[in-house]
């Protein structure tokens, strides 16, 4: 009969290198959908509160009414072709002077062709200076490219084709992007006229063409529907320069143009 007996010692996670598993206190699974709501209704806001901030913005600009630019009567014979949006008789025949509005079902909104789709994009004659730049310093946007009689705003501002140029009688029209206040950044262009609703009555606006400075003070801003085209029309009594953009923020549905008048060069 031996005199003694081997008890093998049983294994451990410790002997295995293995580490003990963290066992989660039991409240915390409960916890978790609440952690997904709070996450959703998060999201909500980031994207619910750019829009209703602007919606404020303009009740405090008393800009509750669109203001519709043009004459019922001139509207219909701006979508018929029959003028075009300077003002002056269109002629029909001549159909090589005019790049014809293109109605798009998904239209491309970096060319600036398909902003007021019932309108033509004149063809005029090529500038001797092709760019200007522009700052505006209450938005933080310093020497902002812009290119005369461009078509795409992706990678610059763009000066509206047969609108007046810096310094001459007419209304100048510049076109820009923008998207949700959130992700501005006045060096992007694909951004960078998202907060120009801010834009007030006496704000300053600063344009240096052909080695000349110009100063604009902002006069008001409105928006109006695509269909509506007088932004793009010239008044040779006066000097006025006019910004545009897609509004609301992060929509394509109207445009907001902030106009501002020439008052040193």
């Amino acid at each position: 009969m031996p005199l003694y007996v081997y008890i093998k010692k049983p294994t451990t996670v410790k002997d295995c290198g293995f580490k003990k598993k963290l066992k989660l206190p039991a409240f915390i699974p409960k916890f978790v959908p609440y952690g997904f709501l709070i996450t959703g209704i998060a999201l909500l806001l980031i994207v619910t509160f750019p829009l209703l901030s602007y919606k404020w913005l303009l009740l405090s600009k008393n800009s509750k009414k669109l203001i519709a630019p043009i004459s019922n009567n001139n509207l219909f014979l701006v979508q018929k072709g029959l003028i075009n949006p300077l003002g002056n008789p269109t002629v029909l025949s001549a159909k090589e002077d005019q790049m014809q509005p293109q109605i798009m079902e998904n239209p491309d909104y970096n060319l600036i062709d398909n902003w007021f789709p019932t309108v033509s994009l004149p063809r005029v004659k090529p500038s001797k200076i092709t760019t200007y730049n522009v700052s505006i310093p209450k938005l933080k946007i310093k020497d902002a490219v812009i290119t005369i009689g461009g078509r795409e705003v992706k990678s610059t501002l763009v000066h509206y084709p047969g609108t007046a140029l810096p310094g001459e009688y007419g209304n100048g029209v510049v076109f820009g992007h923008s998207v949700l206040p959130l992700f501005y950044n006045p060096k992007n262009y694909e951004t960078i006229f998202s907060t120009i609703p801010t834009l007030e009555p006496g704000d300053i606006i600063k344009v240096f063409f052909d080695g000349v400075s110009y100063l604009y003070q902002v006069e008001d801003y409105f928006e109006v529907e695509p269909e509506d085209v007088r932004v793009l029309e010239q008044r040779f009594n006066e000097q006025t320069l006019s910004l545009v953009t897609c509004v609301p923020p992060g929509t394509y549905k109207k445009r907001g143009i902030v106009k501002a008048r020439l008052v040193t060069q």
